[in-house]
């Protein structure tokens, strides 16, 4: 056996029985705050740190401030820098949530502010945008707020591929009520999690994904002429799956006539691939630069929703955004990695055209800038028969949490 392998499985070995603990440790807090009943009014948390991702919990939190049984309070995070690996200071984050602040209650917990504790605020509930408790200061993290509040999770995305890093183990222990994108999410993670808690510890439920009920409602209506392309932030197997320097050239210097071809970058994907060497500062500008000559605009909507409705065609690499586009009806080109896919993608990939190379890709532009579009009957029957059922979701989870709360 080689000396590497060796070592994997004496490190697998040495982190069993912490993980072992930690679970068992997470399920006993999270038994004690299944009692936990602060008072009539059900004090609830929202941890906000990306306006890109509040879409996804903006529709309950609206519902929560126009409920009178609710005292939603928003907790504002900076963002974390990727190629420092730290808390920033604030920035436009900090105006966007507060515009978003409906009743007026929001806290603000910057980056260097240890001593704030979120425990003081004596929340029953606690949302949190991301599972990923290292873009967090340690007072915010789930391992330690699972001590005292309930821990909610409605996913900031849905995972494409099986072998997915969405569900990270360390965040999953904690939560108590996780409202899943669909049912193969939730029993994913209940089946994770049945080894080491007592029925009932942890609640994964699929009652309807509040981004698909929006969608739903978006505009429907393509004219095949504005061109959307949202390119992946990571080249990795498993997190990403990008095609930018694969197709930026061509797309840039293709015929687009009277056709409007819109850039949507990953936010994280600038910083990434200059942290991993895929360009440099230079390249960067060198990129803008020539965009902004052929007068191709970058999207800078916080949600990217509001793009949805002025996209006719998405042109995308793996991402959960091509299910949300999905539930408007429109036509997808996918740009795919070799994978095994989850049960979601799997649903609506018979729906999107594939396209493996460049040669391939050009031909779909060209064929949906004529109105040719054969799979658009086959996207309508895959929604009408797998996706009409989220139509009631932030209804759906704002009543689990009532019901919930009157059980406490």
């Amino acid at each position: 056996m080689e000396k590497q392998a060796i070592i994997r499985i004496l490190k697998k070995a040495v982190k069993l029985p912490y993980r072992y603990a930690a679970d068992l440790a997470s399920a006993r807090y999270i038994r004690k705050n299944m009692k936990k009943k602060n008072g009539d009014k059900i004090k609830v948390g929202f941890l906000v740190q990306m306006p890109e991702l509040w879409d996804k919990q903006s529709g309950v939190y609206k519902l929560m401030c126009e409920n009178d049984a609710f005292e939603p309070w928003l907790i504002i995070v900076p963002k974390y820098d990727i190629q420092e690996l730290k808390l920033c200071k604030y920035g436009d984050e900090k105006e966007y949530f507060i515009s978003q602040c409906i009743n007026g209650k929001y806290k603000l917990a910057p980056d260097n502010a240890e001593d704030f504790d979120i425990q003081d605020e004596n929340f029953e509930y606690l949302f949190y945008q991301r599972p990923y408790n290292n873009y967090l200061s340690k007072k915010l993290r789930s391992d330690y707020t699972v001590k005292f509040t309930k821990i909610c999770y409605i996913p900031y995305a849905t995972p494409e591929i099986k072998q997915t890093t969405i569900y990270p183990r360390n965040f999953f222990r904690d939560v108590y009520l996780g409202f899943m994108e669909d049912k193969g999410g939730a029993e994913e993670n209940i089946r994770r999690m049945k080894r080491f808690s007592p029925k009932g510890i942890h609640n994964f439920v699929s009652m309807g994904y509040p981004p698909f009920e929006r969608c739903l409602q978006l505009n429907s209506e393509c004219s095949y002429e504005r061109f959307l392309w949202t390119p992946r932030w990571s080249y990795d197997k498993i997190t990403g799956g990008s095609h930018f320097m694969e197709y930026y050239k061509q797309l840039t210097e293709f015929e687009w006539d009277n056709s409007k071809f819109v850039v949507r970058p990953h936010p994280m994907m600038w910083d990434y691939f200059i942290r991993k060497g895929i360009l440099d500062e230079a390249k960067k500008n060198e990129i803008l630069s020539l965009w902004e000559k052929k007068g191709i605009p970058i999207d800078k909507n916080k949600s990217i929703e509001q793009t949805f409705d002025d996209t006719d065609v998405m042109i995308s690499d793996r991402s959960s955004v091509i299910p949300m586009f999905f539930m408007t009806g429109k036509p997808v080109i996918y740009c795919p990695i070799e994978c095994e896919y989850g049960s979601l993608f799997s649903t609506i990939l018979p729906g999107l055209y594939i396209a493996n190379s460049w040669e391939e890709l050009e031909k779909y532009i060209t064929m949906l800038k004529k109105h040719e579009d054969p799979l658009l009957p086959v996207r309508k029957k895959i929604i009408e028969e797998s996706f009409l059922c989220n139509r009631s979701a932030n209804a759906n989870i704002v009543n689990a949490v009532i019901e919930d709360h009157e059980k406490s």
